[in-house]
């Protein structure tokens, strides 16, 4: 099959169609004046059946085909500025389609029509950006405009473009400051009348035009360079400051300031010193941002040296090729710039004890202020951080003296810093360091190490080892003085109250001791007991203090303490034996202490074993077993040793509390009134000054009026083992409360188990209303 056109259209290579379209013709849509056709060679073909089909660029979207007459059309307006030429296929199939293919290739070529005008790439401001120095002469190119057009610049004049100034600057007599090339957009300078200072940018505006007639426009921006053209000139011709002679180095004195009408490197500047300153006492800082000079000190002025008072000097500003001149006026004024200073600056003291008085000289100290007027006087003072409690105080002479009482326990040496303060402006201080070492006295008491919870059960065989924490049997003591007052200790009961028969205390000679019951405890009928305690230390001399203290009373002595148990929760089957110990006051003057501890006895539940025998035991060493002492148990309740003739008196009398309620109220209950030797009747309270001698007169008391009662003794229960006791007999039946019934001299010739009640009672006196008491119970 082969291709044929119309005679304006030949076919080359057996099948290549050129169609040459303009752009203006497709403003009508779906026309195009010309045709492909094909032929059959075949003789009897019908050449009414062959049909036309594109395929390749553009078939089907922008071009179609009549199928039956092989006419092209164009389905859309044609762009050559988009796409300039388009090539695609023609298939021929004859019998109705159905039969044989030929082909042929058409190439479509889109001719230019001048549909676009000339455009700048940028019409913004600054996008088209040229820079001319100022003071240019005329015709200096500053910068150069261009156009494009989209149009091809070989199809006639469509692309070819002129230019020329649409808005133009003028100058102060109507002339325009710039010029363009019509051909090629280079715009030029006018005048020589171009001044930065006076204006530093221009806006032009610029017009393209092509053959066509079309035309754009598009905005010049000419910024105008600068050039050196101004000197640095300073803000004032005279500067005037003043300083203090301590200045610190490197402050600033005074600052210059300058201007340039330049910008830029031009307006770079430098400051300089250039007279006035032989001792090179100062130096300048240039600021270049602020555009300042900072006059600064160099070297320490000295206001006593006369030419150091007043300095004038010349300062030079310059930058690349002007200068300028200053001068700057500096009064130096006179300052505290001497602080006082002491000679010695460490003073060591010595050593004194606590217990000097005040008002006790500690040292001297001396200080000199170089200065001279308000700025040479000072006054003394400690600082407060070195002397916290305010103990010491210095005096205008610097005399330094114990203004408090001292406390080694407290602090042990003092640090005191001494300080001299002048009167200047500001004011300056010097300091000193005064050592004080404090020696110990015997001013402490020992005390328990620490908070202890007794604890004893009930119905148990003594004797019994009373565990005085969880996990220690043993009571330690301490004492906050120095070795030389402290330890070793003396730790003994107390035989105020009956209460003390119950127990026993071992010292064990190395500041800890070891409480044992001595008997068996029924909790039900007590619950607690209050064990006094001696405590004595290792002082010269150790004081003896023989009196109690209960909580909410008056004391007459310190370094005693009432300890209290509370009662815990237990479970059911289960023996708990609680005990608690707290220490109330702690000796604080005296050399010695006495506690009263309180054991609380706790029941178990569930036992039926009761003990019915009471009574005070002896104490097996640690080598002995309670097996090889059994048979030796000495019963005090028993008066001969038998048990028929244990009922001949209330023990239980003596476990009266020392008031009505110890563990439950903070105060005393009142005692009967006793009647001393003179007639006189005296009020003794249980809880006030108690010792040994009025503590029993108070049961002799009661014992003597109280008709039902059995004669009971205290020391009778305690001490006598037996009719064969060399002790005798204190009962109550021969007593009396004279003077000459209270004599303790027999305690001595009674032996060594009598020992610590001869102790005890060796101090006592008669009071005047013949009540026995401790001599340190009295004021």
């Amino acid at each position: 099959m082969g291709f044929s056109v119309s005679p304006r259209f030949t076919a080359f290579g057996g099948g290549l169609f050129f169609f040459f379209l303009d752009c203006f013709l497709m403003v009508k849509l779906n026309f195009i004046n010309q045709k492909v056709s094909a032929t059959d060679p075949d003789q009897e073909a019908d050449q009414r059946a062959v049909r036309y089909s594109l395929h390749g660029q553009g078939a089907g979207n922008e071009f179609t085909i009549d199928e039956m007459n092989g006419r092209i059309f164009a389905k859309r307006r044609l762009d050559r500025e988009v796409r300039s030429a388009w090539q695609f296929m023609v298939l021929a199939t004859d019998e109705n389609g159905a039969g044989l293919t030929g082909f042929a290739d058409v190439l479509v070529e889109v001719q230019d029509m001048n549909d676009n005008a000339p455009v700048f790439l940028c019409a913004t401001d600054n996008c088209f950006l040229g820079h001319v120095p100022e003071n240019s002469p005329a015709d200096t190119s500053i910068m150069e405009m261009r156009a494009t057009d989209l149009d091809d610049p070989k199809a006639g004049k469509n692309a070819i473009l002129t230019y020329r100034i649409v808005q133009n600057v003028r100058n102060e007599i109507n002339l325009n400051l710039f010029s363009i090339n019509p051909a090629t957009g280079t715009i030029y300078t006018v005048l020589r009348s171009l001044d930065r200072e006076v204006v530093d940018r221009y806006l032009v505006v610029v017009e393209a035009r092509d053959g066509g007639g079309l035309s754009g426009t598009g905005t010049a921006t000419i910024v105008v360079s600068d050039v050196n053209d101004h000197p640095p000139v300073f803000t004032q011709r005279v500067y005037m400051a003043s300083m203090p002679e301590n200045l610190d180095i490197n402050s600033e004195v005074v600052v210059v300031a300058a201007t340039d009408g330049d910008e830029g490197e031009n307006s770079v500047m430098a400051f300089s010193i250039i007279g006035g300153d032989e001792d090179r006492k100062f130096f300048i800082e240039t600021d270049k941002v602020n555009r300042r000079g900072i006059v600064r000190l160099k070297k320490k002025i000295d206001f006593e040296k006369p030419h150091e008072r007043t300095f004038n000097l010349t300062v030079k500003v310059e930058d690349a090729d002007f200068f300028s001149l200053a001068y700057c006026i500096i009064q130096v004024e006179d300052s505290n710039d001497h602080t006082p200073v002491f000679f010695p600056q460490f003073y060591e003291a010595g050593s004194m004890f606590e217990d000097v008085p005040v008002g006790t000289i500690v040292a001297q100290v001396t200080a000199v202020d170089l200065d001279s007027g308000q700025n040479g006087r000072f006054t003394y003072s400690i600082a407060p951080e070195s002397d916290p409690f305010q103990q010491f105080l210095v005096d205008k002479s610097g005399w330094v003296v114990v203004a408090d009482s001292l406390d080694r326990e407290k602090v042990f040496q003092h640090r005191l810093m001494i300080l001299a303060t002048d009167m200047g402006s500001p004011a300056l201080t010097g300091s000193a360091i005064v050592l004080v070492t404090v020696q110990d006295v015997n001013d402490n008491g020992p005390e328990f190490e620490a908070p202890y919870r007794p604890i004893v059960w009930e119905n148990t065989i003594a004797p019994q080892v009373i565990h005085m924490n969880d996990t220690s049997i043993l009571l330690h003591v301490i004492d906050r003085d120095t070795s030389s007052n402290g330890g070793p200790f003396s730790i003994r009961l107390l035989m105020l109250t009956s209460v003390v028969t119950n127990f026993n205390l071992t010292d064990l000679r190395n500041g800890s001791a070891m409480i044992t019951a001595l008997r068996s405890f029924d909790r039900e009928q007590q619950k607690q007991y209050l064990l006094p305690i001696l405590m004595i230390d290792s002082g010269s001399p150790p004081m003896r203090p023989l009196c109690m203290s209960h909580y909410g009373s008056k004391m007459c002595c310190k370094g005693f303490a009432v300890i209290y148990l509370k009662h815990p929760h237990f479970n059911k089957n289960i023996l708990l034996i609680t005990g608690v110990i707290i220490l109330v006051l702690i000796s604080l003057s005296l050399s010695s202490a006495a506690v009263l501890v309180t054991v609380t006895v706790w029941n178990q539940k569930g036992s039926r074993n009761k003990f019915r025998k009471r009574g005070v035991y002896h104490i097996p060493a640690e080598h002995e077993s309670w097996e090889d002492i059994r048979e030796n148990i000495l019963n005090y309740n028993e008066e001969g040793g038998g048990e028929q003739d244990q009922n001949a008196y209330d023990i239980t009398e003596l476990k009266r509390p020392l008031c009505s309620s110890l563990s439950q109220s903070s105060s005393c209950t009142t005692a009967p009134l006793i009647k001393s030797s003179q007639g006189s009747q005296e009020e003794v309270h249980p809880c006030g000054n108690i010792t040994n001698g009025s503590y029993v007169s108070r049961i002799i008391w009661e014992a003597d009026n109280d008709s039902l009662a059995l004669p009971m003794d205290t020391y009778h229960v305690y001490c006598i083992e037996g009719m064969g006791s060399s002790a005798g007999s204190l009962s109550s039946l021969g007593s009396a409360i004279s003077e000459e019934a209270f004599t303790y001299d027999s305690l001595r010739h009674w032996g060594s188990k009598f020992e610590a009640l001869s102790d005890e009672s060796s101090g006592l006196r008669h009071h005047e209303h013949g009540i026995w008491s401790h001599p340190a119970c009295h004021n």
